[in-house]
């Protein structure tokens, strides 16, 4: 990367400003990428706009240069191979419009920004016109699994059993093996891409107005994926990621805090406050409570159980308390003063009490259970 011309972000020009990229059309996929980047505020109409959804990794590497245009100059800044190939995709689309990207649109090295614009995220999101979800790139059973996905989405509503049958006789003809079985495993391939464990995803895609999922030059719409999803979970299927793949949908009833952490316990991200931020956007109005993005991360949890705590009854109350028998108590060195009613919620929760359903997979089908409902069983 040229480093005498590396590209140096404007700071934002108010609080609710944000940036958007534009790219410029290509005559051939492999010109060099090119765009400018605006800034428009909400205060004014803003622009119809596109955002992108996809997964950064654990250890992204930022192998390939964007070009940036501003005043007559190209500067270059540094993105990931996904970053470059899900932008490309958008060329063929003729997605040329103004297009939010994480990766781009929020200037990285500046933690004071990303404090300002990280917990509006939700808002940049449900106020896209459309939003690009980029799975990754097909492999050879991608045509056949996209087929499946589509046609199970059409399948009329029947009976659990029946259901189940048809999804089943549905995978076989489908995927061309001896059974069944050859292409699920497919389908779980596909689940377990690393999209549908991140945790950003969850209000990305639940507040969009509209949305399509992409796997190289591949496309469903989302509605599609999901109802799919919720087809194949008629076969008993227990799995994390398909359960999410079932709920990446507009919530249908007003959810708290605590149900989106206790219903998304496994989805991934870097930072331990982003186990909170990345959720916030969901939480309905009459359940919102401050959030302070510049605390540390064992703070920040202190205060959402307090904000919970003061919007909430004696209901909300035991539900805390299940919260910590699942999640455990955030353990900080011995000496620190710090209160023991704070759930961890860095980890994934786990199910120690005995409950009265004995049921032990903390992802199969079942609603969010009060301790009231598990005390009624022996204990």
């Amino acid at each position: 990367m040229p480093v005498f011309n590396k590209y140096h972000y404007e700071p934002l020009c108010a609080g609710d400003a944000v940036r958007f990229i534009v790219l410029d059309p290509a005559m051939d996929e492999g010109d060099p990428l090119s765009c400018s980047i605006i800034q428009r505020r909400y205060s004014a109409k803003i622009v119809d706009y596109s955002a992108i959804s996809y997964t950064w990794g654990e250890q992204p590497e930022f192998s390939r240069n964007l070009e940036i245009r501003c005043d007559g100059d190209t500067s270059y800044l540094s993105i990931t191979h996904d970053v470059d190939v899900l932008l490309r995709r958008l060329w063929t689309l003729n997605v040329l419009h103004y297009i939010w990207i994480d990766a781009i649109c929020l200037n990285q090295a500046d933690s004071i920004e990303k404090a300002q614009q990280v917990p509006l995220t939700g808002r940049v999101l449900g106020e896209a016109k459309a939003v690009h979800i980029w799975i990754g790139s097909e492999d050879p059973m991608t045509t056949k699994l996209f087929t499946f996905l589509q046609e199970a989405s059409l399948l009329p509503e029947l009976e659990k059993a029946e259901m189940a049958r048809q999804v089943a006789i549905l995978m076989k003809n489908i995927s061309g093996g001896p059974d069944n079985l050859h292409g699920f495993v497919h389908f779980f391939n596909f689940s377990n891409r690393p999209w549908f464990s991140r945790r950003w995803v969850i209000q990305e895609t639940c507040l969009a107005r509209k949305a399509t999922v992409h796997c190289g030059s591949y496309s469903i719409p989302l509605p599609s994926l999901v109802l799919a999803a919720i087809r194949v979970q008629t076969l008993d299927i227990s799995s994390y990621q398909i359960k999410v793949m079932a709920n990446l949908h507009k919530p249908a009833t007003k959810l708290t805090m605590l149900e989106l952490l206790w219903q998304f316990h496994e989805a991934q991200c870097l930072e331990p406050k982003d186990r909170i931020t990345a959720l916030f956007g969901l939480v309905s109005d009459g359940h919102r409570f401050h959030l302070d993005y510049t605390a540390q991360w064992t703070e920040l949890y202190k205060n959402v159980v307090s904000g919970i705590l003061s919007l909430g009854d004696n209901e909300t109350r035991l539900q805390v308390m299940l919260h910590l028998f699942e999640f455990g108590s955030i353990a900080l060195p011995e000496g620190t003063a710090y209160p023991s009613w704070v759930p961890d919620w860095s980890t994934s929760r786990r199910r120690d009490l005995p409950y009265h359903s004995r049921i032990r997979n903390v992802d199969t089908w079942e609603p969010y259970l009060l301790p009231l409902d598990i005390l009624q069983g022996p204990l």
